[in-house]
């Protein structure tokens, strides 16, 4: 276990509302869970990764589609502007004007298709937006079949379409289990890089051990910070009890779940060369 002393990716969730019901996401667990982050809380959290670590990775997204935020061209100024490197997944749906221009500022920028539009949107966005400051990718679920004909369609053009890589994830959370593909695994369990470099903070404060588990812990940086949660007795107790009940049924700490990656070069390559998470 190699603990970093300060996060250096850092997950903000503007909001975990989400305009799609896929089949296949977690959402159809855990419910509905409706709010927005206030720009209190981001402005100071941003405060404070700026003062601490301005190579850490911000990533304005959890659990449900971002752009629904109705700050979210302010709020992502206020951390551009301060110099932060904004990382994000959009299903693709609001990406125009405004909030199109905002996000061509952002260093990385995947686009989960699960529609028609949102895979129009992406392509508009690429053809307009793709900089030399900026990597985007477009993604999709393997068990999505009726959306791979425009995989194949990027991966036919040489320059795929003005994307850097297309990736084909695999399903997670099966059956109720966060974080679990269903497939039999034979590694040897490691300890999961997640728990030594990333913190997951919900709209309303509170923190998640993990991007994979879709649960809340009893800790909320409200009034504390990041470096506080980071360092708490609750974090030290997960990582010093891992796996626990809950890690013990995940399956990301190998990377189960990042699947295929194609680069314009049209070679395929493995695992975990580009990916968000």
């Amino acid at each position: 276990m190699s603990v970093l002393s300060y996060p250096d990716r850092i997950v903000l969730e503007l909001t975990p509302i989400c305009n799609l019901s896929c089949f296949m996401c977690p959402r159809h667990i855990i419910g509905k869970n409706p709010g927005y982050m206030t720009s209190e809380l981001w402005t100071a959290m941003i405060d404070e990764i700026a003062s601490k670590s301005t190579d850490s990775v911000i990533l304005p997204f959890w659990r449900g589609e971002s752009l629904l935020h109705k700050k979210f061209i302010p709020l992502s100024n206020y951390a551009l502007d301060k110099g932060m490197k904004l990382h994000i997944s959009t299903n693709g749906h609001y990406v125009e004007g405004e909030k199109a221009e905002v996000l061509s500022r952002y260093e990385f920028i995947t686009f989960s298709i699960h529609t028609d539009d949102g895979f129009k949107k992406a392509v508009e966005f690429a053809k307009q937006y793709k900089s030399e400051s900026n990597t985007l990718q477009v993604s999709f679920v393997d068990a999505e079949k009726d959306l791979q004909h425009y995989m194949n369609k990027v991966l036919e053009d040489p320059e795929l379409m003005g994307f850097d890589a297309v990736r084909l994830y695999n399903e997670h959370s099966i059956d109720g289990e966060f974080g679990y593909n269903g497939l039999a695994n034979e590694a040897e369990r490691f300890f999961c890089p997640k728990l030594e470099n990333t913190l997951v903070i919900a709209f309303d404060g509170s923190i998640s051990r993990c991007n994979h588990i879709w649960n809340t812990e009893l800790y909320n940086v409200t009034g504390h910070s990041i470096a506080d949660a980071w360092q708490s007795l609750l974090m030290h107790e997960i990582r010093t009890h891992y796996p626990d009940e809950q890690c013990s049924k995940c399956d990301q700490w190998e990377g189960r779940t990042s699947g295929n990656l194609w680069k314009k070069s049209g070679h395929k390559e493995g695992q975990g060369v580009v990916k968000i998470y």
